[in-house]
């Protein structure tokens, strides 16, 4: 019961935050103030306090190569559902792979799990953010190869607030520092905001008014995102070797709403940017339903 409250508690505050929007009290331009809050000050908080002192088991290093094997299976998705019109294949894969982490899953998931689960996400999010910050877009499109594209990935990976507190964390992890308790205990104010903004900002992103000839389009390509997520969920919760609470977690993971930067390659691509951002919409109204029953379930 206490578990389903708290969920209830993170829908309530998206639906302020859609309330909010909808009656002009938060202004567009609000969501980047919000999401650079959240992306650079309280989620590189939350790392810190979770991951401050955190013993790492070497083979949770595979769960970097899960967020890779995860893009890539929604990638094989696209080009099969694509052959017949290839001229949709870079804007399926690109909508269809990644998980956005950072500003839903972390945030659910935040009060659920331990210092060690949350470990697991921030690993898996290495593994999928290479994917999500040029990779895939490379694939598609078939141009940055070699050099180019390395220095596109890493260019983009390091000006993430939360995969550079990743690479900080874990390195003071591997060298045995600790930041002592004040620090952590400054930290813990922003963390403790963390979850707050980001039910807000999910507020702020929902779009419920869809042009007619998109729905049939969009519906289809999120009939095919929710089966692979099914599929990706029930394999890592049953096939996997790791502990109860990491299979527990990947299974949820699968479960995330597309990531926002797929929308923001579309816009460099000139693929339908405004069906992209209603397909994010979609995902991430479906996606508070079904992890917010599956964290009262599970």
């Amino acid at each position: 019961m206490e578990g389903l409250l708290k969920v209830l508690g993170f829908v309530f505050f998206i639906f302020v935050g859609y309330f909010l929007k909808r009656t002009h009290i938060l202004k567009e331009d609000t969501v980047h103030a919000l999401s650079g809050l959240l992306l650079y000050v309280t989620l590189p908080c939350l790392i810190l306090v979770c991951l401050n002192g955190l013993h790492i088991e070497a083979s949770y290093f595979w769960l970097i190569g899960l967020g890779l094997a995860t893009n890539f299976f929604m990638i094989g998705i696209a080009c099969l559902i694509t052959r017949k019109n290839p001229q949709n294949r870079l804007f399926d894969m690109l909508n269809l792979s990644g998980f956005n982490i950072g500003t839903f899953v972390m945030p659910f998931l935040q009060t659920f799990v331990t210092p060690t689960g949350f470990l697991s996400i921030c690993l898996f999010d290495i593994g999928n953010s290479i994917m999500c910050t040029g990779t895939t877009y490379a694939i598609g499109s078939g141009t940055g190869t070699g050099i180019e594209l390395v220095k596109t990935i890493l260019k983009r990976m390091f000006s993430s607030g939360p995969i550079c507190s990743y690479f900080v964390m874990l390195t003071l992890a591997f060298i045995g520092f600790s930041f002592p308790a004040t620090i952590v205990d400054w930290a813990t104010i922003g963390a403790n905001a963390n979850a707050f903004l980001a039910m807000i900002l999910l507020g702020q992103s929902i779009r419920f008014v869809m042009p007619r000839e998109q729905l049939k389009e969009l519906l289809r390509l999120l009939a095919i995102r929710l089966a692979g997520s099914l599929v990706m969920s029930l394999a890592m919760y049953y096939l996997l070797a790791f502990p109860y609470e990491i299979r527990k977690i990947l299974a949820l993971i699968a479960w995330a709403p597309v990531p926002v930067v797929g929308l923001i390659f579309c816009i460099k691509a000139k693929c339908n940017p405004s069906m992209a951002a209603n397909l994010n919409s979609l995902s991430v109204a479906c996606s508070v339903v079904i992890v917010s029953i599956l964290l009262s379930v599970l």
